[in-house]
Formats: C-alpha cells, sequence, structure tokens
C-alpha cells in the first residue's frame, strides 16, 4: 500500500486508523455515529472496500484509504439467479458474480455467507446473504441425512453447506 509523501509513516498509520468509519451488520455506513446518506458517497466507499495484506478491513477512495470497523460482513448478496449452467449472484456493490458454491457456509443464527473476491485487489471479502437472496438460493438447497445438513444442488453437483463464521 502506498505511502503519502512528506507524512511520517506513523502517523499517516494513526491517522488511517482514527477515522471513525463503521459498517453496520445491515450494510449501512456511519461515519462519526451518523449514518452516511448521500447515494453516491455511500457508493464510493462500497465500491472501495477491500482488505489490507495483514486481514484489516480497509476502504479506499481513489489512490487514498483508512481502516473501518465491519460489525458483519462487508458485502451483501442481494440476487441469486440461475445463468449459463450456473448459479449466479448479484452484490451490493453492483458486481454480478457466478456463486462460489463450495465457498457458501451457514453461520448458525445468523444466515449464509460466502467469501468473494475485492473489487480493487482480489483478496477475499466475506458476503452475507440477504434475506431475500437465500429465500432465492433456496430453490436449490435440500436438507439431507439425519443431521438434515443443507446440500447446494445444482445440475448434477451436490455441495454441502458447511458451518462456519466470516
Amino acid at each position: 500500500m502506498s505511502d503519502v509523501p512528506g507524512i511520517d509513516p506513523q502517523m499517516l498509520e494513526r491517522l488511517r486508523r482514527g477515522v471513525p468509519l463503521v459498517l453496520a451488520p445491515t450494510g449501512r455506513f456511519r461515519f462519526d455515529g451518523e449514518d452516511v446518506t448521500h447515494g453516491r458517497v455511500e457508493s464510493a466507499l462500497r465500491d472501495g472496500l477491500d482488505v489490507s495484506e495483514d486481514g484489516d478491513f480497509i476502504v479506499y477512495l481513489g489512490d487514498q484509504w483508512c481502516y473501518l470497523t465491519v460489525q458483519d460482513c462487508p458485502l451483501r448478496v442481494t440476487a441469486v439467479w440461475e445463468k449459463n449452467e450456473g448459479l449466479h449472484i448479484r452484490l451490493d456493490d453492483g458486481r454480478e458474480l457466478p456463486l462460489p458454491a463450495k465457498a457458501l457456509r451457514e453461520q448458525p443464527g445468523s444466515g449464509l455467507w460466502i467469501r468473494v473476491p475485492a473489487a480493487r485487489s482480489g483478496r477475499l471479502l466475506p458476503a452475507r446473504f440477504t434475506n431475500a437472496a437465500s429465500v432465492e438460493l433456496s430453490a436449490w438447497i435440500r436438507l439431507e441425512g439425519e443431521d438434515e445438513a443443507p446440500v447446494l444442488q445444482f445440475g448434477g453437483d451436490s455441495v454441502r453447506v458447511e458451518t462456519g463464521s466470516p
């Protein structure tokens, strides 16, 4: 991650960590306790979501970036559909991707989630399924075995949905 010319690296790190930006479990950004309500600002923040090489959540605005507190998953899966003999998802940052079926996880009490590549770095970010996307995905979920474990069935493939936390 690039340095800012003329600023002491330790000071820059403190400044980046001191930004009071939070991404709530609902997917809303909050700055200094107040909701971010401007659509383009919210969109720019969502488009800039990433994860540092050390695994900390960050957000880019242009070439500059800062840390943010993420209270659940930084991205949301908002839709699931069948396309070209596969399942696809739409994320709340507007991207449409093939569903990485083997990456599908269930967090007991919190629902389904997956890891998807960040738009900027390609590093993996967790994405929580919204209620609507979970309902859409349920068309391809079956409960199997004595423990009634969820299994994603599509085409001839069956993938057990493992449990885990983001």
